[in-house]
């Protein structure tokens, strides 16, 4: 009995690693640190790579519609904190990311940076 118990215990904890075991590949939806859905009904989602400074837009297919680095577009802003990503989301039709204690703004069709808003 203590044999399974071991071996049931052992299991499950191999299955919980490979599970929560993320992906080092950086270029893959399954690589990201955070993520958001952009669009239920074009199945397009952003994610945030595991370096916490690019944000890319996928299809549904995971195919890349575009790719920016926040981190590097709001060098000339005052960043106030960490100048890594910590969040995103999606507020009136643009993507919104967290950087320090503030937000770069992306448009969401062209993945441009349209601004930076501290809190």
């Amino acid at each position: 009995m203590k044999t399974f118990l071991a071996a049931l215990v052992s299991g499950a904890v191999f299955t919980a690693s490979v599970l929560f075991a993320g992906s080092t590949d950086t270029n893959s939806g399954a690589g990201s640190f955070y993520r958001t859905i952009v669009s239920t009904n074009s199945g397009q989602y952003a994610v945030v790579d595991s370096h916490k400074e690019v944000v890319t837009l996928y299809d549904k297919a995971d195919h890349v519609i575009w790719t920016t680095n926040v981190v590097v577009g709001l060098q000339s802003a005052p960043v106030m904190g960490e100048r890594k990503i910590s969040g995103i989301q999606v507020y009136k039709g643009d993507l919104y990311v967290n950087v320090g204690r503030g937000y770069g703004v992306v448009e969401i069709k062209t993945g441009g940076l349209k601004g930076f808003a501290q809190r």
